[in-house]
């Protein structure tokens, strides 16, 4: 425990120079050797043509006007008000640097802010970092996500919706519910089968670069590509903003910045070598998936971002291999599972001897019965109410105290709408609810919209 400022500056600069050491394997040949080339000549030559005018204004004008201002203090609404004074020069510096030459002195440095993740945060890990990057610096690797995620679909697996284009979570969210009821009303037959959740620590922040380099070449990226990327990657400096003063510098060896527009696509294509080593398994036959009818895939991973929901036939030779799969790509790609926060649910018919074995196997103790996965219900059960009862309880949550602030009738209409009608729209994208339930969260809102 520390509480003066000198000590809690030391303690949160040493945690992220402790995050951002390089711990790489050498096993990358092992992994890589499953993933197939994408990236055709086509589309290499889209991605190295020249940068235009338009497309830098273009990817200014999509940020925020206001969002997290970079280490110099200047948002992106300085640069729009301004584009008749700037516009050239910062046209021409992005173009150089995006056509091949050094990244310019100060690009890089990066100011991170910790946002709390629960009221009262008493560990490092209850805050999360959030990267403030110049906006000169956002403006090229804007551009650069620009043209990344046109390939995108034809480069990620199906299996992966997280970030490409023309996918949505909703796709993951009912391929989970549809394979975890098969699993929950199988209650006969020889085969069992287990869904695995996946815990992953500080995703982000532990992506070796070696590997990513060495991933982004394998799928096809030209060199020059390849290189512009590594660039902005590798040459970010992080000063962490405790209580309104800045630590010492810290030079990372690792890590992908959540802030930079870039970074969601490069942890996709990390991703994808996970994606292709589970499809070579099933192929093999080492790691059968699940399979809900005779005309139906059968599916073996469902990955968001790094929400991960592996499904695998309940037996020690499925779960030893699928062991040696994470232990393999937490080698290579940094990621670290926390096998503590990661759970397994088992089809219905599954004995208790073949659950302990997989469990076993795969160091996880939890199992988990009525999970979510992406924030909703993996399984309905007999009662929907009970099932989206937390719909109701987060909605009066957000209510509750509304009454005693003081607002007009309007005021408060408007927050009802903005917010605690907000809170079932996710959960009703994908699941009718029952009116019982829409019946009960309607009366709480009328009753705060009428109170005062």
């Amino acid at each position: 425990m520390v509480e003066n400022e000198r000590e809690m500056h030391e303690l949160i600069t040493n945690f992220y120079k402790d995050l951002f050491r390089s711990c790489a394997g050498t096993r990358y040949d092992e992994l890589l050797d499953q993933v197939q080339q994408k990236v055709t000549s086509e589309m290499n030559q889209f991605l190295l043509k020249e940068m235009t005018d338009d497309e830098i204004k273009a990817a200014l004008d999509s940020m925020g006007e206001l969002k997290a201002p970079g280490k110099d203090g200047m948002p992106v609404l300085f640069y729009r008000q301004f584009w008749d004074t700037v516009g050239a020069d910062a046209i021409r510096e992005v173009k150089s640097f995006l056509s091949g030459g050094v990244m310019p002195m100060g690009w890089n440095e990066t100011v991170v802010v910790l946002i709390p993740k629960v009221p009262n945060p008493e560990r490092i890990k209850d805050l999360r970092p959030i990267s403030l990057c110049n906006v000169i610096y956002k403006i090229a690797s804007k551009v650069l996500s620009n043209r990344l995620k046109v390939i995108l679909p034809d480069i990620i697996a199906l299996n992966q919706s997280a970030f490409v284009p023309g996918r949505m979570i909703t796709d993951n969210v009912l391929l989970a519910y549809e394979m975890t009821h098969y699993m929950q009303t199988k209650r006969s037959g020889r085969d069992f089968f287990a869904a695995v959740k996946l815990d992953m620590s500080k995703a982000n922040g532990h992506v070796e670069w070696p590997f990513l380099e060495k991933m982004m070449l394998k799928l096809g990226f030209h060199e020059d590509w390849v290189d512009v990327i590594m660039k902005c990657v590798t040459t970010v400096t992080y000063r962490i903003k405790i209580n309104g003063e800045l630590t010492d510098e810290i030079v990372p060896e690792r890590g992908l910045r959540q802030g930079d527009p870039i970074s969601p696509y490069l942890f996709l294509l990390c991703a994808e070598a996970f994606s292709c080593f589970l499809h070579a398994a099933e192929v093999r036959g080492d790691l059968i998936g699940v399979k809900i009818c005779q005309e139906a895939p059968s599916i073996n991973h469902l990955l968001f971002a790094d929400d991960s929901l592996l499904l695998l036939k309940a037996d020690e030779r499925s779960a030893n291999h699928l062991q040696h799969i994470l232990s393999l790509y937490e080698d290579c790609s940094g990621q670290t599972i926390n096998k503590e926060k990661s759970s397994v649910m088992f089809s219905h018919n599954t004995k208790s001897p073949h659950k302990q074995i997989v469990m076993n196997a795969l160091d996880i103790a939890v199992e988990a019965r009525n999970g979510k996965y992406l924030g909703l219900p993996v399984y309905m059960g007999r009662s929907k109410e009970k099932t989206f009862s937390y719909l109701k309880d987060r909605v009066w949550k957000r209510i509750q105290g509304w009454k005693e602030k003081l607002l007009s009738r309007a005021g408060k209409e408007i927050l009802i709408k903005a917010v605690a009608q907000a809170i079932p729209s996710y959960a009703m994208s994908c699941f009718d609810l029952t009116k019982t339930l829409c019946d009960a969260i309607s009366a709480m809102i009328f009753l705060v919209g009428s109170v005062g």
